[in-house]
């Protein structure tokens, strides 16, 4: 334990606990019973200031810390980085993630295909489990959507575009082109 924060809560705990008095968890933790008593402010200009910061975060979530500092700077107010930082922490605020859109290549329906004879439509999936000791391993499945007849399965620790490629090529050469192949 280092700061009195920390203190406070284990002379609280021993207390609550019923293994001491306040004066003697106090005494055994070296710290000032006044310390333990005294409840902590935050002067009104701090608390103006984090209010500040939390609500510029939350009408720029994209915006980080750094960015959040030099919008208060622009307004005249002096700062440091690492306090719009600790503030923005203490109120769990964070940068969201931006969400790409994926782009279909080429020509696409609003329609699914439907698979109408064997080798029209193919479909690949992963599966992911994990043994019994708790190693996870992942499994790609190659379906011909027509007659549901599992084309391949490639078992390993992890698969990578370069496997998946092999994989379909192999079940090609065995089986055929397939008109059409999806995720």
């Amino acid at each position: 334990m280092v700061g009195p924060s920390a203190k406070r809560r284990a002379v609280k705990l021993v207390v609550e606990t019923g293994i001491g008095t306040t004066a003697e968890a106090c005494r055994a933790l070296g710290l000032a019973r006044s310390s333990y008593y005294r409840n902590s402010t935050v002067s009104n200009e701090n608390q103006k200031l984090q209010g500040l910061i939390v609500r510029l975060s939350q009408d720029h979530p994209r915006h980080g810390y750094r960015r959040v500092t030099a919008l208060l700077r622009r307004e005249g107010e002096e700062l440091n980085a690492k306090r719009v930082q600790r503030v923005r922490r203490k109120a769990g605020l964070q940068v969201s993630k931006k969400q790409r859109k994926l782009r279909r290549l080429g020509v696409s329906t609003a329609e699914r295909q439907q698979a109408l004879h064997a080798n029209h439509v193919w479909s690949w999936d992963f599966v992911e489990d994990q043994t019994e000791n708790g190693t996870r391993f992942r499994a790609l499945t190659l379906m011909d959507e027509y007659t549901r007849e599992c084309l391949a399965m490639h078992v390993d620790w992890s698969i990578r575009a370069v496997d998946v490629i092999m994989v379909v090529e192999a079940a090609m050469a065995r089986h055929g082109t397939p008109e059409h192949l999806r995720e």
